[in-house]
């Protein structure tokens, strides 16, 4: 029987051959940048799917009870509605979405809203300040078109998801990959990142015998030198792009070693050799950037994988158990090695910065308008939009305040992403020291600041 190789039509490859190479930038820094845009497309696409599937359940969520107070208006009349909007206030719930985010807002909190903003629509419909007897069918008639609007959404997010999917499932990727031609299966033990530790090289010296976290500290001791040695190399390696959960991993907050154990318990995939040298690789890359923040917390959990791997599976519950309850001796030898490892980070991406500058070869970044009449400003955002926004002046008129809010909010998330240094720098509305910034970044992330201030709307040109 002919076989159908028709499927492998979509298999999505990242091949040296197609790359358009640019006379002033390496042909592997070229691939490592289609690699990372293929990457961070599919994960937009993931992100974007699983947005548009939370606002299908939230519209979930407040349909019936937009429908259920719709109903007791009809039935009972205003009184019902002020009894709903008392009971919010006084016994609100705590229920709220999953999102994660701290400033996310409660169903009560979106119901009470919606209730204001009901009521006052209501009294322009009847003209007059107060709800009276006829205010009740217009109340019943702005609920009733909120719930159709939920429903109009629903379609349109529906359509959406079915169109991202559409495209996600055009390509195979290796998450789509499944063994077809297996007839039976051996049901194996999940092998541990711990079975698979880093050979240390042998080497004859003299020891002494100090306190250690367990008879196995020995082996976490010579680790330390080489984890210290290799921040001190010359030059940085390339290594692979974080994971996503090595991402997750590495913003843990400093001495949260309740967090890290708790995370290395749910997903032990961050316990590999490849995710310490990727931390460390990050660790330089923030650093340079002005990213302080993040270049300590990739060293800091860089350290921790590299203790859990040295060990072992019996020593990593010892261990954080001595972290987590603060053992002094244990505490001073883990903050001795992140001090000293991030202190060389620091130290060689100074002078890494400085080699590349004298040496004349280090391309930058900088904003400088086309014509020099043309003076470069900064239109930074205060905050978050507030909940009671309005606009005013001419030309708001047709605008829709939903989607202001939208692009504001979107604007002051870019600001606060952007690293301290350069929203420092920002502040300031200098643009010779917002270049100084961008000047230390790597050229590719300093595009990406650049596409992001332009799509924030925070440069202007007059």
């Amino acid at each position: 029987m002919p076989l159908n190789y028709s499927k492998w039509d979509n298999l999505e490859l990242s091949d040296d051959s197609d790359i358009e190479e640019h006379p002033n930038v390496d042909k592997k820094s070229m691939i490592r940048w289609k690699q990372r845009d293929m990457h961070e497309k599919r994960e937009a696409r993931k992100l974007q799917i699983a947005k548009l599937k939370s606002e299908l359940e939230l519209n979930s969520v407040l349909r019936p009870r937009i429908e259920s107070i719709k109903k007791g208006v009809s039935e009972k009349g205003l009184a019902h509605y002020r009894s709903v909007q008392r009971r919010i206030k006084e016994t609100p719930s705590d229920e709220k979405p999953n999102t994660g985010s701290p400033n996310q807002p409660t169903y009560d909190m979106m119901i009470s809203q919606l209730l204001q903003d009901v009521y006052r629509e209501s009294a322009w419909i009847v003209e007059g300040s107060k709800i009276d007897k006829d205010g009740k069918i217009a109340l019943e008639e702005r609920l009733d078109w909120h719930v159709k609007e939920l429903n109009k959404r629903d379609v349109v997010v529906k359509a959406e998801i079915e169109k991202e999917e559409k495209v996600q499932s055009k390509k195979i990727t290796s998450e789509g990959i499944h063994d077809g031609w297996s007839q039976s299966s051996v049901t194996k033990s999940k092998p541990s990142p711990l079975d698979d530790k880093p050979k240390i090289p042998k080497k004859k010296e003299t020891t002494e015998t100090i306190e250690v976290l367990n008879p196995k500290a020995a082996e976490v001791s010579r680790s330390r030198e080489l984890s210290a040695a290799s921040a001190e190399t010359e030059d940085v390696e390339e290594f692979g792009p974080l994971t996503p959960s090595a991402k997750a991993f590495a913003n843990i907050p400093l001495g949260a070693f309740e967090k890290s154990f708790a995370f290395i318990q749910k997903d032990s995939s961050v316990l590999t050799e490849a995710t310490h040298d990727s931390l460390l690789a990050e660790a330089f890359d923030a650093e340079r950037r002005g990213d302080k923040g993040l270049a300590q917390r990739c060293v800091h959990q860089s350290l921790l994988v590299n203790y859990c791997r040295q060990l072992g599976r019996d020593g990593v519950g010892l261990f954080f158990q001595k972290m987590i309850s603060r053992n002094p001796k244990s505490l001073e030898m883990f903050m001795q090695d992140f001090n000293q490892t991030y202190t060389r980070i620091a130290r060689r991406t100074v002078e890494m910065i400085a080699e590349e500058e004298a040496a004349g070869e280090r391309e930058q970044i900088q904003l400088v308008a086309e014509d020099p009449s043309v003076e470069i400003g900064f239109n930074l955002p205060d905050g978050p939009p507030p909940a009671d926004l309005r606009l005013e002046g001419e030309g708001t008129e047709d605008m829709d305040i939903e989607q202001v809010k939208l692009f504001l909010q979107h604007k002051w998330d870019i600001f606060q992403a952007f690293p301290e240094s350069l929203r420092n720098a920002l502040k300031t509305e200098k643009l010779d020291e917002v270049n100084k910034v961008l000047g230390k970044m790597k050229v590719a992330d300093a595009e990406k600041v650049v596409e992001l201030m332009q799509e924030g709307g925070m440069l202007s040109f007059r």
